[in-house]
C-alpha cells in the first residue's frame, strides 16, 4: 500500500461532499423549485463589459505571470485599497501588495509562510467555525490548530483574551475573518487594534481575511490596514508590520471564475511570500489580471452587486422576521440560523422545502474548550435573486417554526 501524508485524511471530509452524502437519495416532497443555498458562489452577474476586457488582452497569454504580479496590477490594487479603506495616497507601495489566484490559495499558503520550525511557536489560531483552508494550512504546514469559538457572547468573533501570556509566545499566526463567514459579523476598529497589538507584542503574523468586505448591509466595514495606519506613529517603521490582509474579486465583483485575489500589508512578509511563490506557484493569468485591474477601478458595478444582496436580505427579513432561529447579519452573504439539530435541519430543509443548506457543524471543528459553536446552526448562502430566495425561504418557514431556536 502506498503511504501518503496522514494529515490529509485527518482533515476529514470537506463540507460539500458531506452535504451531498447527507442528502443523497432524498427527494423533495414539496412542489417548489429546488434552490441550492450551500455554496457562496455569487449568482449576480458581473459587469457586462468584463468579457470584452478579458478578450482585449489575449496578447498576454504567451507570457508567464511574474510571481509578484505586473506593476500595473499592483498599482491598481494599491489604489483601490487606499481609496476603499481611506488610506493616505501612496500608503500601499508596490512592494506592499501582490495578486494571488483567488483567496483560497493565499489563505492556505500563509501556513507555509508562518514559522513552523520553532518548537515553541507552533500555534495557528483561528476562529471556529471557519473557511476550511484555515485548518488545512495548520494541518499540512506543521502547525497546531488552536480553534477559538466564535460565539454569540463575543459578537460571533473569537475572544482575543485567549491569546494570553501563555499562548501569545507560542502563536505563529492568527487568522481572523471580517466580515465573518458564516456569521456575518464585522470586527470593529477597537477589536482589530487589539489583534494588531497582540501580533506585535508576541511577534506573530496577523492574517485578516477580508473577502466579504464589500458585501455589507449598513456602514462599510473598517479594514485592518486602516486601523494599522491610525495606530502608526512617525518613525516606527512599516505601518503594516506583522499584518497581512487577503481580499478577492470573487464576491466584490461577482467574478469567482476570474480567480484573482489580493494580499497586502507588511512589506517584509510580502517579500517572503513572493519568494515562496517562486517555488509553489499560485499566479493568475495576465489577461485575468488586466480585466481585474479594470474591475478594481470601477465602483459602479460593485454598488449594483451590493444592492442585489441588500434586496435579497430584505426579502429574507420580510419572510423570516419573527421566525425562530432567524438573525439578520451585519454583512457577508450568509444567513446563520439557529436550529435544534443542524443535520436534521439540513435534511428537513431539503426534504420539506427543497432548500439545500449547510449544517453548521460541518464548517469547523470543536473549539479548544470542547464547545462547538457551529453545531445547532444552518448556513444558507443568499446568492440568488430576491424573488426566488423569498419563495424558497417561505417554504422553509414551517420547518423553522418546528425546529428553529430563538436567536440571541
Amino acid at each position: 500500500m502506498i503511504s501518503t501524508n496522514p494529515a490529509v485524511p485527518a482533515l476529514g471530509t470537506h463540507p460539500f461532499p458531506r452535504i451531498a452524502a447527507l442528502l443523497e437519495g432524498i427527494t423533495p416532497s414539496c412542489g417548489g423549485t429546488p434552490l441550492d443555498l450551500t455554496i457562496g458562489e455569487p449568482r449576480f452577474a458581473p459587469p457586462s463589459w468584463l468579457s470584452d476586457a478579458l478578450g482585449a488582452r489575449q496578447d498576454l497569454l504567451g507570457k508567464y505571470p511574474p510571481n509578484q504580479g505586473p506593476e500595473w496590477f499592483r498599482r491598481a490594487a494599491a489604489e483601490w485599497l487606499e481609496t476603499r479603506f481611506g488610506l493616505t495616497p501612496g500608503a500601499v507601495g508596490l512592494d506592499a501588495v501582490f495578486p494571488t489566484s483567488g483567496a483560497r490559495e493565499a489563505l492556505f499558503q500563509l501556513g507555509l509562510l508562518a514559522d513552523a520550525t520553532d518548537g515553541s511557536r507552533r500555534l495557528l489560531a483561528m476562529p471556529t467555525p471557519h473557511y476550511a483552508p484555515y485548518r488545512a494550512a495548520a494541518a499540512l504546514c506543521g502547525l497546531q490548530a488552536f480553534n477559538m469559538p466564535a460565539e454569540a457572547a463575543h459578537g460571533y468573533l473569537p475572544d482575543l483574551d485567549l491569546i494570553d501570556e501563555d499562548r501569545g509566545p507560542r502563536t505563529a499566526m492568527l487568522i481572523l475573518c471580517t466580515p465573518s463567514n458564516p456569521e456575518g459579523a464585522v470586527a470593529p476598529p477597537g477589536y482589530l487594534r487589539r489583534a494588531i497589538t497582540l501580533a506585535r507584542t508576541y511577534g506573530f503574523i496577523l492574517a485578516v481575511d477580508e473577502c466579504y468586505s464589500e458585501i455589507y448591509l449598513g456602514e462599510e466595514p473598517t479594514g485592518a490596514l486602516r486601523v494599522c495606519q491610525d495606530m502608526h506613529q512617525e518613525g516606527e517603521g512599516d505601518p503594516f508590520r506583522n499584518v497581512l490582509v487577503v481580499n478577492s474579486l470573487s464576491k466584490r465583483s461577482s467574478s469567482a471564475g476570474l480567480r484573482t485575489g489580493v494580499v497586502a500589508g507588511d512589506r517584509a512578509l510580502i517579500a517572503d511570500f513572493i519568494a515562496l511563490r517562486s517555488y509553489i506557484g499560485g499566479t493568475t493569468p495576465l489577461p485575468n489580471l488586466a480585466a481585474a485591474a479594470e474591475l478594481l477601478a470601477d465602483e459602479t458595478h460593485v454598488k449594483a452587486v451590493r444592492e442585489s444582496y441588500r434586496d435579497t436580505f430584505a426579502a429574507a427579513d420580510e419572510v423570516l422576521s419573527g421566525v425562530p432561529g432567524y438573525r439578520r447579519p451585519e454583512a457577508g452573504m450568509f444567513l446563520w440560523l439557529r436550529v435544534r439539530d443542524d443535520e436534521e435541519a439540513a435534511v428537513r430543509a431539503w426534504r420539506d422545502a427543497a432548500v439545500r443548506g449547510v449544517p453548521g457543524s460541518y464548517l469547523g471543528p470543536e473549539g479548544w474548550d470542547g464547545s462547538h459553536p457551529g453545531k445547532g446552526h444552518l448556513r444558507l448562502a443568499m446568492v440568488h435573486g430576491a424573488r426566488e430566495t423569498a419563495a424558497a425561504l417561505t417554504r422553509l418557514v414551517p420547518v423553522l417554526r418546528e425546529i428553529g431556536v430563538v436567536a440571541e
